[in-house]
């Protein structure tokens, strides 16, 4: 199928495994050049040897403040341009309510709510330019919580409430912001539990 997305630049977060490794190889496949962010940089490159297309390998850490900064500016140093944001990274810890520390509450936000955030904040300009997309992947746990999923579900609802704000800031600016809500999918997360 032709999408129209040759020769289009797309920064793929999370893109070393599961949804965010199957988003890049279909855009990929699409034409699209990729800069596929992710912590494991093992996984990255075997990704970027798959895909057959230009591909910039950028192992990070979204929980660190300037990461998402630092992924936007290699992104366009390499391709000149962006125009398609999939903000796809983090895990959230599961467990009893009352047995998450402060710190499983924070890396949860840290790595998924702030890294999309500031991603998209850093890519923002990029994607006016080319009246580019933001795709921000959050569980349908933002919709629905569950006993045993408490930050993940708190962390994909504040990602679904910023979605819409930057919706309605993309319309001035030419920039279209959507959310999509996977249920299960089958990949190894389902079989680890984070």
């Amino acid at each position: 199928m032709d999408l129209q997305l040759s020769g289009k630049v797309a920064i793929v977060t999370g893109a070393s495994r599961g949804i965010g490794r199957a988003i890049a190889q279909t855009l990929a496949a699409e034409g699209m050049k990729i800069s596929a962010a992710a912590r494991s940089k093992d996984q990255l490159d075997d990704l970027a040897k798959s895909l057959g297309t230009d591909c910039l390998v950028q192992a990070v850490d979204l929980r660190q403040q300037d990461a998402a900064a630092a992924v936007v500016e290699a992104t366009v140093a390499k391709f000149g341009k962006i125009d398609l944001l999939v903000n796809n990274a983090g895990a959230t810890k599961r467990g009893d309510f009352f047995e998450l520390t402060d710190a499983d509450w924070e890396d949860g936000f840290a790595l998924k709510f702030f890294g999309a955030m500031r991603l998209s904040r850093a890519a923002w300009k990029h994607l006016m330019a080319s009246k580019g997309t933001i795709v921000n992947i959050i569980g349908v746990g933002g919709r629905t919580g569950s006993a045993e999923f408490t930050i993940g579900g708190s962390v994909n609802a504040a990602c679904r409430l910023l979605t819409k704000p930057l919706a309605d800031r993309g319309v001035n600016d030419g920039v279209r912001v959507n959310v999509i809500n996977p249920g299960f999918i089958k990949t190894e997360r389902l079989t680890v539990r984070v």
